[in-house]
């Protein structure tokens, strides 16, 4: 009786590892580095949003097609922090053993995030760091989004195509990500004819920029440069206003998407037009499935394009997986000749291992509304 009992037992344990090896799907993990919590949450959250909607999207895929893999992101807190940043790379590398790394997401973070992932070879995807060096002498390393270069080239060729002949710059003199917009604008609008009849620096953390914005004012520009993130542009343009700067046009950067969060006038916001990665007013059956899914998921309609491009890096990873497996080199090979239909359209890297993609140029309604002005090729 002990003996039937016993045997009967042991089939069943067998049977059931049996269904449970067929059953279980083989999980790949990929890594998320982004900030958070704290002031920069709101760009972290969006690329993790949209990410992980992506991630519905292809195990959905992968399960209805009777495939065993199944794709999981595993995301670390960085704080906005460099340190942060690293000890997260160490964790999902060392701990969580992922095969790549979807992220950082602002540039400093992401540089540092880097150079942990090019000693390594580690495969790895920003959906917005925009700083040029970041993909430098790093094979392993790309973006999904346009760079900062490029979108202060974008912004001074818009300023050309409205006529305006004096600009002015105010911008942040404690970041490169500003520095480098200002920068690019700069020579730019150099190269275009266009007068810059004043410039001020100012530091990221000031709230009072009366000084520089009455020096500016004293310029008589049309238009006023502010390549600053939302919070911060947000104090800058009342008080450009308040300095006599009334009729000119606010010329803005990517960062500048999520203003609407801070400013109290949004009536301001129709005298701004900044570049984009990505326009949700954009006319096209793969962005309105996107956001028609994103809803539902999270019960809101996107506002930032990280949303966007954070699906997007996500696209990439997993598709490059899916064609090559789960070997870093060949994972870093696959995305490099990769080519993919995207949101913002096909997505191929060119030699610094930047997407070739277009900027979507924007303003903003009077209640904060964004829309859609034009479409400017890659350079």
């Amino acid at each position: 009786m002990k003996s039937t009992r016993f045997v009967t037992m042991l089939l069943a344990i067998v049977m059931c590892l049996s269904f449970c090896s067929g059953a279980f799907a083989e999980t790949i993990k990929i890594g998320g580095i982004a900030p958070l919590t704290g002031e920069y949450a709101v760009y972290g959250t969006a690329v993790q949003q949209g990410a992980d909607l992506y991630l519905d999207l292809i195990n959905a895929q992968l399960k209805n097609e009777g495939s065993d893999k199944q794709f999981k992101i595993v995301w670390l807190d960085n704080q906005a922090d460099d340190t942060e940043a690293q000890n997260a790379y160490y964790k999902l590398v060392d701990q969580e053993k992922v095969v790549a790394i979807l992220g950082d997401v602002l540039s400093g973070n992401t540089e540092a995030v880097a150079r942990c992932a090019a000693d390594d070879e580690m495969p790895m995807v920003s959906a917005s760091a925009t700083r040029y060096e970041i993909t430098t002498d790093r094979p392993c390393v790309f973006r999904t989004c346009f760079l900062d270069p490029f979108q202060g080239v974008v912004m001074a060729n818009y300023a050309k195509t409205l006529g305006l002949a004096k600009v002015a710059i105010i911008y942040g003199n404690d970041s490169d990500y500003s520095i480098g917009v200002a920068e690019s604008f700069e020579a730019q609008c150099k190269e275009n004819g266009i007068e810059i009849v004043a410039k001020e620096g100012a530091s990221f953390t000031d709230t009072d920029f009366s000084a520089q914005l009455t020096k500016i004012a004293a310029a008589s520009p049309e238009a006023l440069f502010v390549p600053f993130y939302g919070s911060e542009a947000s104090q800058i343009l009342p008080q450009a206003v308040s300095a006599g700067l009334n009729n000119v046009k606010f010329l803005g950067v990517d960062g500048t998407s999520d203003i609407v969060a801070f400013i109290s006038d949004t009536s301001l916001l129709t005298n701004m037009v900044y570049p984009d990665h990505f326009a949700f007013d954009a006319e096209s059956e793969t962005i309105k499935n996107f956001i028609s899914a994103y809803k539902d998921k999270y019960g809101v309609e996107p506002t930032i394009s990280f949303a966007a491009t954070g699906y997007e890096a996500a696209l990439v990873l997993c598709n490059s997986i899916l064609e090559a497996g789960t070997k870093k080199a060949d994972i870093t090979e696959a995305i490099k000749n990769s080519s993919y239909d995207a949101l913002s359209g096909v997505i191929t890297f060119d030699d610094h291992n930047d997407p070739i993609k277009s900027a979507f140029i924007m303003t903003f309604d009077a209640e904060g509304g964004k829309h859609f002005l034009v479409q400017q090729a890659p350079l």
